[in-house]
């Protein structure tokens, strides 16, 4: 969680399992409130996720999702070493009506 004059301005998590199988992947996701935009809290949520992954032997990649139009948090994703490698077509229906992909990308760890 990030504290900016004592309100909260947004927070992160990562996660993963320890299922053989799976727990090479660890999941990330980050939310900032408009106003705290632009002040570099989003870098530095996605700074402390990669440390804490860097220093888990066991994860190898970091994965998230993003929704299509979601422009600015593509270009952090992608500044902080995220690649697309998937798109889910029409998986977000607005109320609208109007169908959104959803992309996954990934960060491997190095080591």
């Amino acid at each position: 969680m990030c504290l900016v004059d004592g309100k909260v301005a947004g927070n992160c998590q990562i996660t993963w399992s320890d299922k053989i199988k799976i727990r090479h992947r660890a999941t990330v996701g980050v939310a900032l409130l408009r106003e705290f935009w632009n002040q570099g809290i989003g870098t530095r949520f996605f700074e402390e996720l990669i440390r804490i992954a860097e220093e888990n032997p066991n994860i190898m990649q970091l994965e998230l999702e993003f929704t299509e139009g979601n422009s600015r948090a593509r270009a952090l994703y992608e500044k902080m070493g995220f690649r697309i490698t998937g798109v889910k077509p029409n998986a977000i229906r607005l109320k609208d009506g109007t169908l959104l992909n959803e992309y996954s990308m990934i960060r491997e760890i190095e080591r």
